[in-house]
């Protein structure tokens, strides 16, 4: 398996807080850089294709959970 320097950049900034809600404008400014609002989109694709890789169920996440209204989290624990 193999991460886009973006994918890896993602994953890193979710496990270096793991069990912790990560905002998605938290992310945008961690991984894009971004200091203006752009679509969330970005984050869900970028997010799908490292659960793709990593075998993580889009439907039934173990790895990495959506709070919905708050953001993502890396699970403790995970397989």
């Amino acid at each position: 398996m193999q991460l886009s320097r973006m994918e890896f950049d993602l994953l890193h900034a979710l496990i270096k807080s793991p069990g912790e809600v990560v905002t998605r404008d938290e992310l945008m400014r961690g991984v894009w850089g971004a200091t203006f609002y752009t679509s969330s989109k970005t984050i869900d694709v970028h997010l799908g294709w490292v659960r793709r890789k990593l075998g993580d169920d889009s439907r039934n996440p173990s790895l990495i959970s959506t709070v919905r209204g708050r953001g993502l989290r890396f699970e403790v624990g995970s397989q």
